[in-house]
């Protein structure tokens, strides 16, 4: 394995030196034959190791994609048939939904525009620039969903080097939007954009179809797959509106059967608070609290005082001897009846928050409150975050 690893990493060097792409496939083809996506990740991770930078396997991306492409293994924990709505799947099938837009909106609109000018053609192809604005959406689920669980494997070369040629497929849509929005359309840059950006799009797809999900499928379990079903509820799924068993529906068919209702939480780890969505030590968290440029309180659904923060800067003084206490007592009577009516509120479900701005000469501070309610909107408790915005309020004002 690590002979096959030091050979194929060899070959991507010698594209990177710039060496004949022709030369590099023959000298693959007879000495490495096929190789596995996490062959190629494992190979890339070691030209790291080594000192090459991400810029430069980057730049040699197409070269490298181009020369495994079409041979690589399919192994068993690779394989990309995968059940409807399974995330795989799902994601394979966005894939298939921005190649038919592509044929059959993007291109014929591009096209049209270049050979009339006309303003009709003009906004056409504004309309079908603004859908395929929705690959931004596509890639941050990829990139901050999906590469995590490559990083966990070590294989945080891919992951780099993919995430950069995102990035570029990024700017050059920003930058064909912007020449085809000029008052006087400069045909000859738009097409140049264009000619640039669409087979970074194409080959992106099949780099994500034919490496990255083999590569995953190779790296994640069961629990993964599931988390990735759910937390893609965060970034919506793109162009997969009539693609058998990549449809939203399907996605969420697939999930339930998985799992019921219930949203996985993060693992578990001994000696940490363990929340939903990480986990954290007590130090971690006491002085990740202290450090918000805010004031903290929570007040239980028995109205007692559990928690405040204890950042530098208070903007309501506070001691350790107000926890355990109930909140009417620590303020003046006189505004009880107010704080009592507020709570009340936040009890019965009428309100959920209240912004009461204090100031005090030159100072201004922000008391928000939040209703803190559980999953199924039971109150338990309410939230006081105070802030001094003075020094906001004179930044937005270019003071």
């Amino acid at each position: 394995m690590e002979n096959r690893i030091e050979a194929l990493a060899q070959l991507l060097q010698d594209l990177i030196d710039g060496l004949p792409p022709e030369q590099v496939r023959q000298t693959y083809q007879t000495s490495l034959g096929s190789v596995s996506a996490l062959d190629l990740a494992r190979a890339e991770n070691l030209l790291v190791a080594r000192g090459v930078t991400i810029e430069a396997i980057q730049r040699a991306s197409a070269l490298h994609t181009d020369l495994v492409l079409g041979r690589l293994a399919a192994d068993a924990s690779g394989r990309l048939d995968q059940a409807d709505g399974h995330p795989a799947r799902v994601f394979v099938g966005e894939n298939e939904g921005l190649l038919l837009f592509l044929e059959n909106r993007f291109k014929p609109d591009l096209e049209a525009c270049l050979a009339t000018g006309s303003e009709p053609d003009r906004l056409n192809l504004l309309a079908a620039l603004s859908d395929l604005g929705a690959l931004v959406r596509h890639y941050d689920r990829k990139e901050n969903l999906f590469f995590p669980f490559l990083e966990r494997e070590g294989l945080t070369a891919p992951a780099k080097v993919m995430w950069g040629v995102d990035q570029i497929i990024r700017e050059l849509m920003k930058l064909l939007e912007e020449a085809v929005r000029e008052q006087e359309l400069p045909t000859r840059r738009v097409r140049l954009i264009a000619d640039r950006l669409l087979p970074q799009v194409e080959r992106m797809v099949r780099q994500e179809n034919e490496i990255l999900m083999p590569m995953l499928l190779g790296c994640l379990t069961a629990d993964d797959w599931i988390l990735a079903a759910q937390e893609s509820e965060q970034y919506g799924l793109v162009f997969n509106k009539g693609i058998t068993g990549a449809s939203n529906s399907d996605a969420a068919v697939w999930l339930q059967r998985q799992t019921g209702s219930a949203k996985r939480d993060a693992p578990r780890e001994e000696g940490k608070i363990n929340l939903p969505s990480g986990r954290l030590t007590v130090e971690q968290l006491t002085c990740m609290l202290n450090t918000l440029p805010t004031d903290l309180t929570f007040i239980d659904s028995d109205d007692v005082v559990q928690y405040y923060s204890e950042g530098k800067h208070q903007v309501f003084a506070r001691t350790r001897t107000i926890i355990g206490r109930n909140v009417f007592l620590c303020h003046p009577p006189q505004l009880v009846p107010r704080i009592r009516q507020l709570i009340e509120s936040f009890r019965s479900g009428r309100k959920d928050q209240a912004i009461v701005p204090v100031r005090k000469g030159n100072r201004l501070d922000l008391v928000r409150y939040y209703a803190v309610r559980d999953e199924s909107g039971a109150y338990m408790g309410t939230v006081e975050v105070t802030e001094e915005i003075s020094g906001i309020i004179d930044l937005v004002a270019g003071k």
